[in-house]
């Protein structure tokens, strides 16, 4: 995982992905090749925020760049 492996969980953060989608949430796990987010909202243009239900789970190799938000 590279780089994800610095960045505590049971934090808040903004995932960014290569594809442009963009999450917040809290980081709930890390394991090899993905992230867990738990009370994630997807973060749309224009400010827009959707509430995802469940978990979602984000492929490393899909990951841009993490924000921990303090």
């Amino acid at each position: 995982m590279g780089f994800l492996d610095r960045y505590p969980v049971l934090r808040r953060v903004i995932v960014s992905t290569k594809t442009g989608t963009s999450f917040r949430g809290l980081l709930w796990r890390r394991r090899r090749g993905y992230l867990v987010l738990r009370k994630a909202q997807l973060l749309k243009a224009r400010g827009e925020v959707v509430p995802m239900d469940g978990e979602v789970v984000i492929w490393s190799d899909n990951v841009d760049f993490v924000q921990v938000l303090v």
